[in-house]
């Protein structure tokens, strides 16, 4: 249940900021380059997770 809801709660942030980035940068941006933006920064949020859990256990 915590996954899933961790996957909801990053879905909605990352269309939230996609859409936010989009407005603020490419003003004329279509709405399936705003939801490719909002599918990268969702891979971000994972990628970012695992360099985090792979560097907890030592590193410099």
């Amino acid at each position: 249940m915590k996954n899933t809801r961790m996957i909801v709660i990053r879905l909605i942030l990352s269309g939230v900021f996609a859409f936010i980035l989009a407005r603020l940068f490419f003003q004329e941006m279509s709405v399936l380059r705003v939801l490719g933006l909002g599918v990268v920064l969702f891979g971000f949020a994972y990628l970012f997770e695992y360099v985090r859990k792979r560097n907890k256990g030592g590193g410099a």
